[in-house]
């Protein structure tokens, strides 16, 4: 009874903890141990330490636990227990981001378990591992084995669990559900992400699993990031870290939280209130020597200190964290870093060290797409094995009543009728595989120019990479500022174009551009880099996805990229917080129509056709047999619209 009332102490205390005070900590831990010494058998001590690490989520302290355990289970020389803390190691390895420890760890616990035995920790053991492939960005890999995850859970048998295992396999459910929504998210698969978190979180709500609940919504606020719904990102991070406070989830939840929070209001740019959110996360990762969150949290913290226009400590966070990452580990960090040393380096006129960064962004961002496309096309060839597989499955069934069937009618018939019926399925079965032949040579022709194409693709994308970057260097180098802008906005013009081929070499589709996405991702780039003012000009885009050819979205994008420069350069003298840009493009009968619309200053009178982007303009419009016209008002804005006649839809 003493040894209960102890437990439950420590538990009490134990649950409110800090991490940021490392004497606590050490008291803390040493009373756990001294919990441990006390009780009696081998498996109340492994379960004991099981509940303590948890608790800590495998933050500062659990190792010692770890170890604990570890000296207890090899005493008792039980494999059971031994393969129970691997799975702890492989868990602690992971939260702290040394995945091919945690790997190592994951296969000596698999090793030690038979293959009936023990699902539970069979599925945790495989949705650990699908995690650390999911952050290496094997996302094939981690799909399959949080896949084969929920495979050793549907074998166990709920009708011999007691209250406490059903509570256990709630939460495995929950964990694979968020597994599967986060495989979705990191492959840009929206729509089926958000059904998995909405699920999960409303499961965790009716179940009162309010850390849970606080996950699934901050996870739903990270894709909320990544679409750019910076208001509604940061009020998911604020919901998740009230949720996790209410269910006392430990320190290094709350500060990734703080980090997230941190994040929303820097997209959002309210620096003030973002920047204690990162000096938090910062301190707490550098405190428990957790040095991939650290190295990614000065990214972002660099990231703000650049939009402030405070260079140098852009440039000491940036260099921090692009020093603990690299090419081969943690490069979307590392792509961060450089181009946040890129800018900062170019603001301060040191052009050597920005051209250096400038390279290696380029190359680290040149491998992410690659990357992603690589990933694409294994979800999708995985994806089409899977529906193969069930139909496979649902056809052998199927063939097996029809079997079954028919041999009771030719029975009944005789021989002749049999005989007669297997020359026919002789004959079919014959040309079936003639032409399944065929079909194997067709597609083996297409694959080949289908990979022809793509390199195609990307040898003009770079060809056009390195045109750009060289019309970047001689306008770094060129003292007439006149002549410099002049440089600047043919480097733009070519990277509207560089986009199209990246698109192209990107996509499945290798003959045509969605007009959405590029012309959204052509307009986000052209408002990072041509930004005229100080003040940041807000804009909306209402874009209708059309798949369009190269010929017909190549002069579309150049033209939109003249309007947006001029209304940067030309239509706002100070930018206000009520102003914005529309940008609208659509199909409308028998014309696709573009509009750019903005509130600016306007003008009167007719456009002069003398800047090289006017004469630019109106040869391309020739080309689409398209109309330009501009309506304008003195204070009351532009309206710019194309009529375009000449199009190709795909």
């Amino acid at each position: 009874m003493r040894t209960s009332l102890l437990f439950l102490a420590i538990i009490i205390g134990f649950s409110g903890f800090s991490q940021k005070n490392p004497e606590t900590n050490a008291a803390v831990i040493d009373s756990l141990l001294k919990v441990t010494e006390s009780l009696s058998s081998a498996d109340e001590k492994i379960t004991a330490l099981n509940t303590f690490i948890s608790n800590l989520r495998y933050g500062s302290g659990s190792e010692k636990l770890i170890k604990k355990a570890e000296e207890v289970s090899t005493l008792s020389n039980t494999p059971k227990l031994l393969a129970t803390t691997y799975y702890f190691y492989g868990n602690y390895y992971y939260y702290n981001s040394k995945l091919d420890s945690s790997l190592y760890y994951i296969e000596k616990s698999k090793s030690l378990i038979e293959e009936e035995d023990l699902p539970f920790l069979k599925s945790s053991l495989y949705n650990t591992e699908g995690g650390v492939y999911r952050i290496k960005g094997d996302m094939p890999q981690a799909l399959a084995l949080t896949l084969k995850a929920q495979q050793y859970l549907d074998k166990v048998d709920t009708n011999e669990l007691n209250a406490s295992d059903l509570r256990k396999l709630k939460k495995e459910r929950l964990s694979l559900d968020n597994s599967i929504a986060n495989f979705y998210n990191q492959m840009e698969e929206y729509d089926k992400a958000s059904i998995y978190y909405d699920k999960g979180y409303q499961d965790a709500l009716n179940d009162k699993s309010y850390i849970a609940a606080g996950v699934f919504i901050t996870n739903k606020g990270d894709l909320f990031l990544k679409t750019n719904k910076y208001e509604q990102a940061l009020a998911a991070f604020l919901k998740g870290k009230e949720l996790k406070e209410k269910g006392n989830a430990p320190p290094v939840m709350l500060v990734n939280s703080d980090l997230n929070i941190g994040i929303a209001h820097t997209n959002l740019n309210n620096f003030e209130d973002a920047l204690p959110f990162l000096n938090t996360s910062i301190a707490f990762y550098d405190n428990n020597n957790m040095s991939g969150r650290l190295a990614e949290t000065l990214a972002y913290r660099g990231d703000l200190f650049l939009k402030q226009g405070e260079y140098s400590q852009a440039i000491t966070d940036c260099e921090k964290a692009k020093a603990m990452t690299s090419m081969s580990d943690g490069i979307q960090v590392f792509s961060k870093a450089c181009n946040c040393l890129y800018t900062a380096y170019k603001s301060t006129d040191n052009l050597s060290k920005s051209l250096v960064n400038f390279e290696l962004f380029v190359d680290a961002r040149e491998t992410i797409f690659n990357e992603k496309n690589i990933r694409k096309q294994t979800q999708q060839e995985m994806q089409f094995e899977f529906n193969k597989t069930s139909a496979l499955k649902n056809a052998e069934i199927s063939a097996r009543k029809k079997e079954s069937q028919l041999y009771g009618v030719l029975s009944g018939i005789g021989f002749l009728f049999a005989g007669f019926l297997g020359f026919f399925f002789y004959k079919n079965r014959k040309k079936n595989r003639s032409l399944a032949k065929q079909k194997k040579l067709l597609e083996a022709t297409i694959d080949e120019k289908n990979v022809l194409l793509k390199e195609t693709h990307h040898r003009v994308k770079n060809s056009f990479q390195i045109v750009s970057s060289l019309l970047y260097l001689q306008s770094e180098s060129m003292e007439d500022k006149k002549a410099q802008v002049a440089l600047r906005e043919a480097q733009n013009r070519v990277k509207s174009m560089v986009l199209i081929h990246q698109r192209l070499y990107n996509k499945d589709q290798l003959v045509g551009i969605n007009s959405k996405e590029y012309l959204e991702a052509l307009t986000k780039d052209i408002f990072e880099t041509h930004q005229f003012k100080s003040e940041v000009l807000p804009y909306k885009l209402n874009i209708e996805p059309i798949v369009l050819s190269i010929e017909t979205i190549t002069p579309i994008g150049l033209i939109l990229n003249e309007l947006i420069v001029n209304v940067l350069k030309h239509a706002y003298k100070t930018i206000k917080p009520e102003n914005i840009l529309l940008i609208e493009f659509r199909k409308i009968d028998d014309e696709l129509v573009l509009k750019v619309i903005d509130d600016g200053q306007g003008f009167e009178g007719e456009i002069k056709e003398t800047s090289f982007g006017i004469k630019l303009m109106k040869a391309l419009s020739k080309k689409l047999k398209a109309t330009l016209n501009y309506n304008s008002k003195v204070n009351k804005g532009t309206e710019v619209i194309l009529k375009i006649k000449k199009f190709e839809i795909l």
